[in-house]
């Protein structure tokens, strides 16, 4: 098996500019597939999660050419897929695409790596079935592979429930709502986590024509009828948190790092990184104009206490972050992290291999910070959150860590090695038995 070999490296000075964001780039191919014509699509991430939603689109009819700055997407109806939809690694292009399947003729069967059939989906199947579209797990425990039998989109009732834990399943039924042709009422029931992700999408469905009224505290969505995507040009902005792992690993080595093509006027959930690191005592100067953030590192964080419900995705760079800061810290209501690529909360714990003091809670991680972490053999169970995140960590402590799976950040970040060796880590590739 492929590790990263990284050994502590020096303070920097360096800038970098922001990956493309992989978040908007899924809801940029997803949402102009879906409307007649063609729509522009600049600045697209190419990361392996966004290329499985490019090859699904692909299976379904869309037609994306490749540009020298994105993707031209020519959308319309989908059609019947000659095989299989496997989406990868990516929970988003399964989750986003099941309800949307209903408007196929016939049936769309998905599938995907270890990962992805690991990964529960029973309380969307349910939604899906109460809200009149048949769809199943072919092994009958929830889980994929998934089929999804057409429906008429507009024989649908004007109601649909769905649980809050995973904001995708909310997505997804949104998304299909404008071709019932009729007001449809998105009701999200339990405890509602990861709001910020639907406002994303809501954001970007502006752009094509669809109005979606949420309410203040997120608990129902209203879709009006009559509404039709319309093509439009979308341009991909700075992924912020990508951007998290150097701006972490700047204020622990001592270091100073200029971000650019980072908007926080955009709505990203990640951006909550940013007060973050403010209320731990960074200095982190904003250019809002410049669309760029500086952080100066040098003085130890502060330990603090965070709601992560809302951006559970910064969770693992900041558990590095806390682990090091003084005093106590807590991450609390990121309970839906369990249900990810692995169990991120449990991946966690394993910072007390490096020296760390981490308690593992139901809905999150306690931390007592420690001034200093030691190398260790760190799993990264193929998530590349929980990788990158054991990269930084590794990047300021003593001795020499070892991460599994040294390709698991191209999932989302295909640049993270070139882009942190760029600025002086020691890191390298090395086979081990």
């Amino acid at each position: 098996m492929s590790y990263l070999a990284i050994q502590k490296m020096e303070s920097f000075s360096g800038a970098m500019i922001a990956p493309p964001s992989k978040y908007h780039t899924h809801r940029a191919f997803i949402l102009s597939s879906l409307a007649e014509g063609e729509s522009a699509i600049t600045g697209t991430s190419e990361s392996l999660d966004n290329m499985s939603t490019v090859r699904c689109l692909t299976k379904l009819g869309t037609r994306l050419t490749k540009t020298p700055d994105g993707y031209i997407v020519r959308g319309g109806a989908y059609q019947t897929p000659d095989d299989v939809l496997d989406v990868g690694n990516s929970g988003s292009t399964i989750q986003f695409l099941m309800g949307l399947a209903a408007t196929v003729p016939g049936a769309v069967v998905f599938t995907g790596d270890a990962s992805i059939r690991s990964r529960p989906q029973k309380k969307y199947l349910d939604a899906l079935n109460r809200w009149g579209i048949e769809a199943f797990s072919t092994r009958g425990d929830g889980h994929p592979p998934i089929v999804v039998k057409h429906r008429d989109p507009r024989t649908l009732p004007a109601q649909v429930k769905v649980d809050g834990l995973i904001s995708p399943w909310t997505t997804g039924l949104i998304l299909l709502a404008p071709f019932t042709g009729h007001d449809v009422t998105v009701r999200v029931t339990g405890a509602i986590q990861e709001s910020s992700y639907v406002a994303m999408t809501i954001d970007m469905l502006k752009r094509l024509n669809i109005r979606v009224d949420a309410a203040p505290d997120r608990a129902t969505y209203f879709v009006p009828g009559g509404q039709t995507y319309r093509p439009a040009p979308i341009h991909i902005p700075g992924d912020i948190a990508l951007a998290s792992f150097g701006l972490a690993l700047a204020a622990l080595s001592g270091s100073r790092l200029r971000y650019e093509n980072i908007d926080l006027s955009i709505v990203h959930p990640e951006a909550a990184i940013v007060p973050a690191l403010q209320r731990m005592g960074a200095d982190v100067r904003i250019d809002e104009k410049a669309r760029a953030i500086e952080i100066v590192g040098g003085k130890r964080l502060q330990g603090i206490e965070i709601d992560c419900g809302d951006a559970p995705d910064m969770v693992p760079i900041l558990s590095v972050l806390l682990a090091l800061a003084k005093g106590t810290s807590r991450i609390h209501n990121a309970a839906q992290l369990r249900y990810k690529e692995c169990d991120r909360l449990a991946a966690m714990m394993q910072l007390n291999q490096m020296g760390a003091r981490v308690t593992e809670i139901a809905d999150g991680l306690e931390f007592e910070g420690v001034e200093r972490l030691r190398g260790a053999t760190i799993d990264s169970f193929k998530d590349h959150r929980v990788q990158m995140s054991f990269a930084v960590a590794g990047c300021i402590a003593e001795g020499v860590t070892y991460v599994s799976d040294a390709q698991a950040a191209g999932v989302s970040y295909p640049g993270f090695l070139r882009d942190v060796k760029n600025l002086g880590a020691k890191i390298e590739v090395e086979e081990r038995v």
